[in-house]
């Protein structure tokens, strides 16, 4: 039997077909329609899956289920999506059921921050821990906590939004969450890049203009080849998010007692200056890392984490992951 996984971004949509070892043996893509409701998503979404079947002779019958992964909060157990990030139409709907209806077999959904989770733990930088925390560093955070083995998803289906961990009372820009000073609203590459900006508006000479070109076209990349020269602007940005990611790595230690760390997303690519001083600042708030080191983990699957692990949401033997 065979498995679907469904990676549905802010951009661009991932479908992935699984065979019984977990390979994939069929893929496809399409750009995201921000603008669709949840029913046109569905029947998309059912409709290019099916495509994606016949191609391999297949149908709905061959499938074990079909594993999502949305950005934004779930409701896992009623397959819910309370709020999806940047996907406003499929805000508070049913999505589980509606696409169960369609194709006619067991579908699961989950948060993408829990399905790379799931991802890295089985397959990629996190096997054979019992317990890890996976943290995707990309245009927002989040994250996934495995314990004892397992996805752990609180009482609600959404445990793991370390990207609303407060961290600071006198910094940062409004988050979504609605406060200032969770460490999303600082160490995003979305808020990292505001604050390059708003420094360059202040007056703050800085190569990263050169390399973004204009205000609005600042990034982390701008930011990160600015760093290659040492620019004194972009050591000043990468720091401060660093800094405060190292807080946010300190507060999940003393809550959780865990200590592995996988990271991944798009804001890594800033480098080993950006890592090192994250760490850094991790060491410098938890006094238990002398006896009990820190492993911090780059993650292994890439950007293909988030459709392995929706289609390990599918459970082989009757019971959900």
């Amino acid at each position: 039997m065979y498995t679907i996984g469904i990676d549905v971004g802010g951009t661009k949509v991932k479908l992935g077909l699984f065979d019984g070892d977990m390979q994939i043996i069929e893929q496809d893509s399409f750009l995201t329609d921000k603008e669709a409701s949840a029913c046109a998503l569905t029947c998309y979404l059912t409709a290019k899956v099916r495509g994606l079947l016949e191609r391999r002779g297949l149908g709905f019958a061959d499938l074990r289920g079909v594993g999502a992964a949305f950005p934004g909060a779930i409701d896992f157990e009623h397959g819910r999506i309370i709020e999806a990030s940047n996907l406003i139409g499929y805000n508070d709907q049913p999505v589980r059921d509606m696409l169960q209806t369609r194709m006619g077999v067991p579908v699961f959904v989950d948060n993408d921050a829990n399905c790379a989770a799931l991802a890295e733990h089985r397959f990629g930088a996190g096997r054979g821990q019992d317990h890890m925390i996976y943290a995707c560093l990309a245009t927002g955070i989040g994250g996934g906590l495995i314990l004892n083995g397992r996805l752990y998803r609180g009482m609600h289906g959404m445990a793991g939004e370390i990207g609303h961990m407060f961290v600071s009372d006198s910094t940062g820009y409004p988050c979504g969450c609605g406060v200032i000073g969770c460490v999303q609203s600082i160490s995003s590459g979305t808020y990292m890049a505001r604050y390059a900006m708003d420094r360059i508006k202040e007056g703050e000479d800085s190569r990263i203009l050169d390399y973004a070109g204009t205000l609005s076209n600042i990034d982390t990349l701008a930011v990160g080849r600015a760093l290659a020269m040492n620019d004194p602007l972009a050591l000043e940005v990468v720091n401060r998010g660093a800094e405060y990611l190292g807080r946010m790595f300190h507060s999940l230690n003393e809550i959780f007692d865990i200590n592995v760390f996988v990271y991944g997303g798009g804001i890594t690519k800033l480098g080993g200056r950006f890592i090192d001083r994250m760490v850094a600042a991790y060491r410098h708030y938890t006094l238990s890392d002398q006896k009990y080191p820190a492993r911090f983990l780059p993650a292994e699957l890439g950007d293909r984490s988030e459709l392995i692990g929706a289609a390990l949401l599918v459970p082989e033997e009757g019971k959900a992951e």
